[in-house]
């Protein structure tokens, strides 16, 4: 399992773009323009708008200038529809395309009414019961030592994180603490405020993008680099009042914040249509509207030098793990075939399709693996999560270049 260890943020006038690292190698690069926040894990207080009885699904407004989407599925156990008008409490699961606080066209926002508030350690749904677990935290014993720490802290669901596997009473509990507080706040707003509303707005440091991506990594991190100095001291101020062991290091020199790590190099690498591995293998990506077809090519990697040409399951195994890096760091959605070097051995597909889905195993958004196909391909489906981060670099560009120069941040 990747662990991220660092966060390299840079501070734009209006964006932060966090790079996050482990052992060096950029795993994610979050993008979050100050015009255009992400509503992703915002809870809002909506109003039904209509239902839709051929779809099973809803359109609700939750005050953002177009209709979010609610399906059946993700009602959290509600049978049948509220009426049209009915306030409904829901959560935001993706950004629709073209969506984002203040933005207007395209697709908007999927919801849930399966309420979850983050953090560190934990994950509290207010509407379920009982304690599960982070497939990644593995044996009885540790499973059952943390559900005897969390059992009784708090009325509802707990999902324990990745991260707790190892944590002390002590963080589990403050952690409890902390996202029952965020939870008391968010239902004290929905009693009080007519729909829709923004129920989250309002918390300290929730929409905050740096925070965010501190719910999300921070038990793992090591250090946090960041060029902006009030932010740098804020963040040692807070680390330090939890006595939590992170670096955080403020980047004032000459050189870019990312020149470290080579994040520059690797995201310039992730923008390519073309990459190379180590051993000269290349892996071609080539985006289509509806498919995502990638091509493993060998022909540069076998008989140089003198050495024996790899056999094409070692050039498959170490194209897989370099495929899963690339697909959630371009976050590229939707259906993808993959044609590796040809194998004839049933033994070697089934290694080559078991490191694949070990590599993507860390990957947030859902994956399906469907294996080989007759023909040799590989299938997989990956779930579409807002723009790719070509699309994003793009319009940040293109908003850096078209607005006036001379505004102050």
């Amino acid at each position: 399992m990747s662990r991220i260890d660092r966060l390299i943020c840079h501070v734009m006038p209006r964006a932060f773009l966090l790079a996050l690292v482990a052992d060096g190698r950029l795993v994610e690069l979050r993008i979050a323009r100050r015009d255009r926040p992400s509503l992703t894990e915002s809870i809002f207080l909506g109003r039904l708008e209509r239902v839709m009885p051929e779809l099973d699904a809803a359109f609700v407004d939750i005050g953002i200038g177009r209709s979010a989407f609610l399906r059946a599925e993700d009602r959290a156990g509600i049978d049948g529809w509220p009426p049209a008008g009915a306030p409904v409490l829901v959560q935001v699961r993706n950004d629709g395309e073209g969506s984002g606080q203040g933005g207007s066209g395209g697709k908007g926002p999927r919801l849930s009414m399966d309420i979850a508030v983050s953090g560190r350690y934990l994950v509290y749904h207010p509407l379920r019961t009982g304690v599960s677990f982070s497939r990644r935290i593995e044996g009885e014993a540790e499973r059952e030592r943390l559900a005897g720490h969390v059992r009784d802290l708090l009325e509802g669901g707990l999902v324990l994180r990745t991260a707790s596997s190892g944590a002390s009473s002590d963080l589990l509990r403050a952690d409890a603490t902390q996202v029952l507080e965020r939870w008391e706040a968010i239902r004290r707003h929905a009693l009080n405020a007519p729909p829709p509303a923004d129920l989250t707005a309002r918390l300290p440091g929730w929409g905050d993008p740096v925070e965010r991506a501190l719910r999300d990594h921070g038990a793992g991190l090591e250090e946090v680099i960041i060029d902006d100095r009030g932010r740098a001291r804020s963040l040692q101020d807070q680390f330090d009042h939890r006595q939590e062991k992170i670096r955080v290091r403020w980047h004032g020199g000459p050189m870019p914040i990312f020149d470290i790590d080579d994040v520059a190099g690797q995201i310039d690498t992730a923008l390519a249509r073309r990459i190379a591995l180590q051993s000269a293998v290349e892996v071609l990506f080539e985006p289509g509207e509806t498919l995502l077809a990638i091509d493993v090519d060998s022909a540069g990697a076998g008989g140089r030098q003198g050495r024996a040409p790899r056999r094409a399951v070692e050039v498959n195994l170490e194209a897989a793990p370099a495929i899963a890096q690339q697909l959630r760091l371009r976050n590229l959605g939707g259906a993808v075939v993959i044609d590796f070097v040809t194998m004839r051995s049933a033994y070697d597909r089934d290694k080559v399709q078991a490191a694949l889905a070990e590599a993507l195993a860390d990957d947030p958004v859902p994956t399906q693996l469907y294996g080989f196909t007759r023909l040799g391909l590989f299938e997989l489906t990956r779930a579409r999560r807002g723009a790719t981060l070509a699309a994003e670099l793009e319009a940040l560009h293109h908003q850096q270049t078209d607005e006036p120069t001379d505004q102050q941040p």
